[in-house]
């Protein structure tokens, strides 16, 4: 029998979890949430950029959890896809409540590139490049909350790390698509400046 990876092992140990947590079991929910938070709140805090708000978003998340956990089976894929799910539409939903987004259009033209960069990501990356990617991704999360502007931040997000189309998140942020662009160029070039001033190549 072929020894398990790491991932693997941890979507098993989910899937037990899971299944003891649809019967009831308290104890292995706890487990769950034990295991999932700071992952949870790591990815609120990158979208909202405050710490009280993400600390009431990862609770509604695993509210959410605990209120669906019996509709969710291994058909709708792991269960940490099912969670990153609820954990998205959740993050989503706080986006949308918040009166925080508010800014006129700014003149400017974006550069356009439709192309969302989770789509070149390497599905299947060695050990080399997933180091790479974690080390990347790091840098990257460090610059993002330098970024000035919190809707200029969400809009890239959604686009370049949730992989959502320009019509999606204007859907989403209640603005013409023409700004959101302009707020994804503008945060791009922020984000490029601040790689800069610290010493870093740009990555993206």
């Amino acid at each position: 029998m072929a020894r398990q990876t790491p991932d693997e092992s941890s979507a098993y140990e989910d899937l037990q979890l899971a299944t003891l947590a649809k019967e009831g079991d308290d104890i292995a929910f706890e487990q769950l949430f034990n295991k999932h938070y700071s992952w949870v709140y790591s990815k609120a805090y990158r979208m909202l950029g405050n710490y009280q708000d993400t600390e009431e978003v990862t609770q509604d998340v695993f509210i959410k959890v605990w209120q669906k956990l019996k509709k969710w089976d291994t058909a709708q894929g792991s269960f940490q896809a099912w969670l990153n799910t609820v954990a998205r539409n959740t993050i989503i939903d706080a986006i949308r409540k918040r009166d925080r987004i508010r800014e006129a259009p700014l003149s400017g033209q974006p550069d356009d590139d439709e192309v969302p960069l989770s789509q070149y990501e390497d599905p299947r990356p060695g050990p080399d490049r997933q180091l790479e990617a974690r080390e990347a991704q790091e840098i990257l999360e460090s610059a993002l909350a330098m970024v000035t502007k919190p809707n200029h931040r969400i809009a890239w997000m959604l686009r370049h790390l949730e992989g959502y189309s320009i019509a999606e998140i204007a859907r989403i942020l209640d603005r013409k698509d023409g700004t959101v662009k302009i707020w994804i160029f503008r945060c791009t070039q922020e984000l490029r400046q601040i790689l800069v001033n610290k010493g870093i190549q740009w990555i993206y």
